[in-house]
């Protein structure tokens, strides 16, 4: 009897809908559905506030873990790390029998990829650690350019996003690590610095006008004059 492997995607954005995060670890899912495996995605958020011992249980009964999250500061958003410590917490008592895997991929508003190097490092050490069989981690920035679009929807400026996915996903099936073709084109830029920064203004500014806030955007309550 042939036994389907199991794929499980953990979304560690707060946010709930459309995230980067959630469009990039879709995008994976999808090819691991269609190579076979059964995929299934949770929202760590979601599960914390639910029922975190079912986090449990999903995660012990999974073949792949799939975290895909964005960085803050420098490291994981603080539900994301709650969930590791309850899941490591958990392996002390009894290692799962079977062999599993993990892999992120981690996003972040910086142009640069290398932002995301601590969390990729704090995921790797998670993984040592516990005893998932570490498979590698993609790193991009400019994530906010993505918005929670579909990957494949976005055209050109996610040609190299796209390969960088199907490569991870080949490498998973295949229980091998992350290539390192996959991580360069992971972490090459979506568009030219100046014109992600002249965007990123623009929407600084439209959400600041859209709180009401637009017109003390400049002050400095902190200092004082001489």
């Amino acid at each position: 009897m042939l036994i389907q492997k199991k794929a499980l995607l953990l979304i560690g954005s707060p946010k709930i809908k459309k995230s980067t995060s959630e469009a990039l670890g879709n995008y994976v899912l999808d090819g691991l559905n269609k190579k076979g495996y059964v995929c299934e995605k949770l929202h760590i958020l979601s599960m914390l506030k639910k029922d975190a011992r079912e986090l449990i249980n999903r995660v012990k009964d999974t073949d792949i873990l799939i975290i895909s999250f964005p960085l803050y500061v420098d490291s994981l958003p603080s539900p994301l790390i709650k969930a590791l410590e309850l899941m490591a917490d958990n392996r002390k008592e009894k290692r799962p029998e079977k062999e599993q895997s993990l892999m992120v991929i981690v996003n972040c508003g910086f142009p640069e990829a290398f932002q995301n190097d601590t969390a990729l490092r704090i995921c790797k050490s998670f993984a040592n650690k516990t005893g998932f069989k570490w498979l590698g981690g993609l790193a991009m920035g400019s994530g906010s350019a993505i918005d929670g679009r579909p990957i494949e929807q976005l055209g050109g400026m996610t040609r190299n996003i796209v390969k960088a996915l199907n490569n991870a996903t080949e490498a998973i099936v295949n229980n091998e690590n992350v290539p390192t073709e996959a991580i360069n084109l992971m972490a090459a830029k979506l568009i030219p610095r100046w014109l992600y920064i002249f965007f990123g203004n623009i929407g600084w500014k439209n959400q600041a006008k859209k709180h009401n806030v637009d017109k003390i955007l400049y002050s400095k309550p902190l200092f004082k004059n001489n």
